[in-house]
């Protein structure tokens, strides 16, 4: 397999892990600095010789993450110099490969494409695939400006659809997908027309599917101002300001997602499926079934609750009082801690994406990922984030993979995750020998 190829900037050195090319850390857009900090991805400098592309790239600039001890340091590197994709490419020659291109999550305010949960490898290894892994700005520096983050991740599909033939990938078949946050930033993606011919499919895991409308992105950008001493009208300001300085603002300010702006995101996903606008591509959607148990590993105390806790507990989550209320009156659980994730996990994800899925014009294939782990305390839950090893095939390389270590149904789960997403990128539908029948709109449970 050759490790030298060349792009329209450069040529590339990858190097050879276990029958697959790996380029990490590959430039698709010039550096973010200095001027270009808060403005839109602006075309990667060329560069003379051959650029090493073995090791992975620095990672967005971001604040230690609270779920750290959980998963693991993902981004111990961090730059504004963040705009490159990892790439792992199961081969050159033959028919051009289906291409697989992955957004991290962390609530637009923490992931890396360094992240060993989400190495490429064995999934493209596995598949006879090219997967992509794309960095993007996040917090302040990712969408102060509005959603200037999304427009990096439209730069690195742009370069998917001009590169991805020399890497072996097929250009006409590109699967964006995306969890947590990256499934959200991906059903963004489907609403923005300038993204729309990008891609021709898309799997979403464990997305909220919310964004900030122009009021409330307003009054963020008003809150970390103040919280640098600068007044509305001087956002210019924060090009002087160091990196470090605008994370500290930020974490004190309740931090940045996109927003509905009229222009680049012309409408919240949700609502341009209400109406019909995202792209009526094939979609894969799905959740976990206790998304919300996340929180029981940073907050132990979730498992004391009383009853008469619950809803304050729940409106603390950002849940609307009067919705919650109701959502309580419906829900069925044993104790005060299972009733909280019961409705917690409901309005946050499950309601998001059946309603995501109800309105989407195209194809539909909905699921949920049912399998839970095993710690020394007990049955964790199918908690958010723990499908990910089995997608990725990454159980012995990642800290999550050891939840799975007496659950021997893991292995099984896992080929069964990706097969279907193999599937559903090679032709459009996520049928598989593993699976049982899965008809268009029909639910399949991973467990």
């Amino acid at each position: 397999m050759p490790l030298l190829v060349e792009t329209r900037t450069g040529v590339v050195r990858g190097r050879l892990d276990r029958g697959v090319t790996t380029f990490r850390g590959v430039p698709f857009a010039r550096a973010p600095e200095g001027a270009l900090r808060f403005t839109a991805p602006q075309p990667a400098e060329p560069w003379s010789g051959v650029r090493e592309c073995a090791e992975p790239a620095p990672a967005a600039p971001q604040n230690p993450s609270r779920f750290a001890a959980l998963r693991g340091p993902c981004a111990e590197k961090q730059s504004e110099d963040c705009l490159t994709l990892d790439l792992w490419t199961a081969g050159f020659e033959g028919v051009p490969r289906p291409v697989l291109v992955f957004v991290h999550g962390g609530d637009f305010a923490e992931g890396a494409t360094a992240d060993p949960c989400v190495r490429g490898r064995r999934l493209a290894r596995g598949g006879d695939l090219v997967v992509v892994s794309l960095s993007y700005r996040l917090g302040a520096l990712g969408f102060f400006a509005p959603n200037v983050g999304l427009l990096d991740l439209v730069a690195g599909l742009e370069w998917v659809r001009d590169e991805i033939d020399a890497f072996g990938g097929d250009r006409n078949r590109v699967t964006l997908f995306g969890h947590g946050a990256g499934a959200t930033a991906a059903a963004c993606l489907l609403s923005m027309p300038r993204a729309r011919s990008l891609f021709h499919r898309a799997s979403l895991a464990s997305g909220t599917y919310g964004v900030d409308s122009a009021e409330a992105a307003e009054a963020r950008r008003g809150a970390f101002l103040a919280g640098l001493d600068l007044l509305p009208r001087d956002g210019a300001k924060l090009a002087g300001i160091s990196a470090d300085e605008l994370l500290w603002a930020q974490a004190r300010s309740g931090g940045f997602r996109p927003v509905a702006d009229g222009e680049i995101l012309p409408r919240a996903p949700l609502d341009a499926a209400a109406r019909g606008e995202l792209a009526p591509v094939p979609l894969v959607i799905g959740t976990a079934r206790d998304e919300t148990r996340v929180l029981d590993f940073v907050e132990p105390g979730l498992v004391r609750l009383r009853r008469d806790q619950v809803l304050e507990r729940l409106t603390r989550e950002g849940m609307e009082r009067e919705t919650a209320a109701a959502a309580l009156e419906r829900a069925r659980a044993a104790t005060p801690h299972a009733l909280f994730h019961q409705v917690a996990t409901e309005l946050r994800f499950r309601a998001p994406a059946r309603a995501l899925a109800e309105s989407h014009r195209g194809p539909v294939f909905p699921y949920r990922f049912d399998l839970a782990g095993a710690a020394a305390e007990g049955e964790t839950g199918a908690f958010h984030g723990l499908d990910l090893p089995l997608v990725f095939g990454t159980r012995r390389v990642t800290p999550l993979g050891r939840f799975f270590d007496d659950v021997p149904e893991a292995k099984l789960v896992g080929r069964r995750m990706r097969d279907a997403l193999t599937a559903f990128a090679t032709g459009g539908t996520p049928r598989s020998p593993l699976l049982p029948p899965w008809p268009v709109r029909e639910m399949v449970a991973f467990e």
